[in-house]
């Protein structure tokens, strides 16, 4: 069996998709180019309708004499087909006939038709046709004659739909991509860790530098700060020792030496 037969067998075909479009013309379009081409093989071309849809259009509003007349035709039309049926089996018959089962066929269904629209009036007041739709259409074929198909389907000129075009994708797909991250803004100045003073309000280890290399416009809150009373520490303050006195060593020798130079 060939390729060409296992291709067009039933079920959905397997080969190489030359192109998705929007209508069927396009895609007729495509298949005549490939069909007017010397020595390709045309039986491996499928097409194929995506995602079918009902469509139904709305004729117009119903009403009881529009109701009447729909029926009446569709009676004439079916009184007419059984009076010539009944001429052909019967020739003799007069032409009459023909004229009575027309009418008689107008009756019924206007009849028949007056009767449906009363009973379900309110609920269907209009007339519509369906019919099934097709969203795209692709141009499939066998994959053994692929390269040459493209090369053909390249030079018809109906342009095929991009795979972001495409109508059949869901809405996630559409979308466009999202927008970077916004870079996270650089952090604030980084905090130093508090100072651990001594009660007395001196520094711990050493001699602070920061105070000495503030600048000249940081002076009035430091001259502030400073002149705001500082809370009593809690830690007793040790008593100093008094000061020792130079001239208690003169004063004794002075007074040893005395003694002797009295008379």
């Amino acid at each position: 069996m060939s390729n060409a037969a296992q291709f067009n067998t039933g079920g959905l075909p397997k080969g190489e998709l030359l192109g998705r479009y929007r209508t069927y013309d396009d895609a007729q379009r495509v298949v005549d180019h490939l069909a007017a081409a010397e020595g390709f093989d045309i039986k491996t071309i499928t097409i194929v309708g995506n995602d079918l849809r009902s469509v139904e259009h709305i004729r117009s509003r119903l009403s009881y004499p529009r109701v009447a007349g729909a029926g009446a035709a569709q009676g004439a039309m079916f009184g007419f087909f059984i009076g010539l049926l009944m001429w052909l089996f019967a020739p003799e018959a007069p032409v009459v006939n023909l004229l009575l089962s027309v009418v008689l066929g107008m009756c019924i269904w206007m009849l028949i038709g007056v009767i449906s629209y009363a009973v379900r009036r309110g609920r269907r007041d209009f007339s519509s046709s369906s019919q099934l739709v097709a969203t795209t259409f692709d141009v499939v074929c066998d994959f053994s004659v692929a390269g040459k198909a493209r090369q053909l389907v390249s030079q018809s000129g109906v342009i095929s739909l991009n795979a972001w075009n495409d109508p059949t994708g869901s809405a996630s797909s559409l979308a466009p991509p999202a927008a970077s991250a916004k870079p996270a803004e650089p952090a604030g100045p980084e905090q130093r860790p508090a100072h651990t003073d001594l009660p007395d309000g001196t520094p711990r280890y050493g001699v602070r530098i920061e105070e000495k290399q503030k600048p000249d416009g940081d002076a009035p809150d430091s001259a502030a700060s400073s002149s705001t009373p500082q809370e009593p520490s809690s830690a007793p303050q040790q008593p100093e020792a008094p000061p020792e006195d130079s001239t208690s060593f003169d004063d004794a020798q002075d007074q040893r030496v005395r003694p002797n130079q009295e008379p």
